[in-house]
């Protein structure tokens, strides 16, 4: 199972005034953020407490001054968050989130409202800041796909309005809008994605901000479309205006997972993870999300042990600042699910998967896309564990989610359809694989192009169609572009490109091209022991071919050795009753029958038949 695309939001509080970056001389430098707050009548907020985020709190003079040291580990261009207590809003900056400035006369313009404010919901440029807001927090991670009015509940409460309230007032603007940027925002909350690309694409901005907010926006679109690659242009654009800004950083990380680029997207990830713990903190919620967006990069590299630990550190970051019942907290839950599931330890990811599904569904409703994903990962577990009946319930519910939320085209879609292909591939339906691997290639190789290592995957899986239909020379071709883009999009030691050495291999096997096949498995043999250890179910497959092919050379003791060490893994990996473990017994009892061990030849065909008839009974429809 490829690893699904998610992402999560964090909420801040907001708030506008004048900050000034100080250096008093106090025998030693030391640096102040100071600052006015005044309220959208211009008036001077006296006697109220100002707090920034892992700085500390102060409260304004009588003229609405305040002044607060910085910690020497702040840099200008760090971000920082200042909020006013209950009763107030920030509004610009908007909700608060400001940056350090990047000298001692640098000021920011810092303004608060009361929460209820009817003029929040008057002032169309208020109401452009909330949409924007809003939209600008959908594909920040890779983990949800919150849709906006999920969203907008969420920032209507910070406000002191309800959901209704805001959809209102938001409709209202959107009906009055005339510039390219804010009819593309409007397009872009209602989901007409390709619209909202169009309009923001012929709009020009005059600040750095604005601009940023423009590019963050395009970018969103874009990846709603399943147009990866213009994200990326669109993000990289704005980092060119704010180089260090975490929020870009993230973004931008998150759109090269989308990519496949993953060397690229950790380092991205690694700086807006330090940039954050830096300036808000370990605690701070950004900080769970870009430990979840830095353990997806690792999980991607099959670097999995590196990313146990950052979701587990995530997870209780996030529960404590969310709540237990929060989206982002399933999600991170069903990371580390799918972490546990490529590790091969199935038993560990399924009340995850499950966990995370509940969490859901009270909070999102049963047809919303991130349902759709955790669906998805839930079947591929029942998969891997041999429940296919199961397995094809998820995925075909999965797919119906997927093609009415994203559209027929979409990678999203392309997934699920590889994932059933697969679940038939396995079940010997290979007639009714094809299609589905065809129509999987055909969508990803026009979203995200020739050298993506989705489309590596989805070649491989059609080359296994036709390679058990016994199309071998049709399937070489297909698995030799396979490895060529794994090799170069992921380097020579990921796991995933020991299953393109060995499903090369097995065609070799299958020409009696013996000598071409054996230094590929052995190959194979030696990247899953480094990448996954000696027992991982991967490993145990390549161990099984390796021993098929022995036995065709006459090699039966050699196979039988291999056999069984397969055999024992997957016994403890999957269960006893897993189609993996049927197949090494059938094939050690054709080896240990040419050795003249009859006796236990039939033992282990008559297991391996038990087996076989147990997973008839639990999936009818093989």
């Amino acid at each position: 199972m490829s690893n699904p695309k998610f992402f999560a939001v964090i909420f801040n509080v907001v708030i506008l005034g004048q900050i000034t970056f100080a250096q008093a001389v106090t025998g030693q430098h030391e640096r102040f953020v100071s600052g006015v707050i005044e309220t959208l009548d211009g008036e001077r907020l006296a006697e109220t407490t100002v707090h920034l985020t892992n700085v500390g709190n102060a409260t304004t003079s009588e003229t609405g001054e305040f002044a607060l040291p910085l910690p020497s580990r702040l840099q200008p261009g760090d971000p920082m968050e200042i909020s006013l207590g209950e009763e107030w809003f920030v509004v610009r900056p908007w909700e608060g989130q400001g940056f350090v400035p990047p000298g001692f006369t640098d000021k920011v313009h810092v303004r608060a409202a009361r929460r209820g404010d009817p003029r929040l919901l008057a002032d169309p440029k208020l109401v452009k800041q909330l949409v924007a807001s809003v939209t600008s927090l959908l594909d920040s991670e890779p983990s949800l796909s919150t849709d906006p009015d999920q969203l907008l509940g969420e920032k209507s409460r910070l406000l002191g309005f309800s959901l209704d309230q805001a959809r209102s007032a938001i409709e209202g603007w959107s009906r009055k809008v005339q510039e390219p940027y804010e009819k593309g925002l409007a397009a872009l909350y209602a989901r007409h994605y390709a619209e909202a690309s169009s309009y923001i694409s012929q709009s020009a901005s005059v600040s750095d901000e604005e601009q940023v907010e423009r590019y963050l926006a395009l970018a969103y679109a874009e990846d709603r479309l399943g147009r990866y690659p213009e994200a990326l242009v669109a993000l990289t654009a704005a980092r060119h205006v704010q180089p260090n800004n975490p929020r870009i950083l993230n973004n931008l990380g998150v759109t090269l997972i989308d990519q496949g680029e993953y060397s690229e997207a950790e380092q991205v990830c690694q700086l807006a993870l330090s940039t954050y713990e830096r300036a808000l903190g370990p605690e701070y919620p950004k900080v769970a999300r870009e430990l979840n967006n830095l353990a997806v990069v690792y999980d991607n590299l099959g670097r999995y042990a590196e990313a146990e630990p950052l979701y587990e550190r995530a997870i209780p970051i996030a529960e404590k600042a969310l709540g237990p019942s929060h989206y982002q907290v399933a999600a991170y839950f069903n990371n580390l699910a799918t972490d546990y599931y490529r590790q091969g330890r199935y038993a560990e990811a399924e009340p995850l998967y499950k966990q995370a599904l509940e969490i859901k569904e009270k909070a999102l409703g049963p047809e919303h896309p991130d349902i759709a994903i955790t669906l998805n990962n839930l079947a591929a577990v029942y998969d891997g564990l041999g429940r296919y009946a199961e397995a094809e319930v998820f995925y075909r519910q999965t797919l119906a989610i997927k093609e009415k939320t994203l559209g027929m085209e979409h990678p999203g879609v392309a997934l699920t359809l590889n994932n059933l292909g697969y679940l038939y591939w396995e079940q010997g339906r290979y007639s009714e694989a094809v299609p589905f691997h065809k129509r999987a290639l055909t969508i990803t190789e026009k979203a995200l192009g020739p050298t993506h290592p989705l489309v590596a995957t989805y070649l491989s899986n059609l080359g296994t169609d036709y390679e058990n239909e016994g199309r071998y020379a049709e399937a070489e071709p297909l698995y030799k572009r396979a490895l060529e883009i794994k090799e170069k999009a992921l380097g020579p030691e990921h796991p995933d490109l020991a299953i393109c050495l060995s499903n090369l291999a097995l065609v070799y096997q299958h020409e009696k091209r013996d000598a071409e096949a054996e230094p590929l498995y052995k190959r194979a043999l030696e990247i899953d022991e480094k990448a996954l250890g000696t027992e991982h179910p991967s490993f145990a497959g390549v161990l099984h071919n390796l021993a098929v092919l022995y036995s065709q050379e006459g090699k039966d003791a050699e196979a039988v050795r291999l056999l069984e060490q397969s055999l024992a893994i997957n016994e403890r990996a999957l269960g006893p009753d897993h189609p993996n473990v049927a197949a090494d017994l059938k094939a050690l009892a054709d080896a240990l029958r040419r050795l003249g061990r009859t006796a236990e030849a039939d033992a282990d065909e008559e297991r391996a038949a038990t087996i076989r008839s147990k997973i008839s009974e639990k999936n009818p429809k093989q």
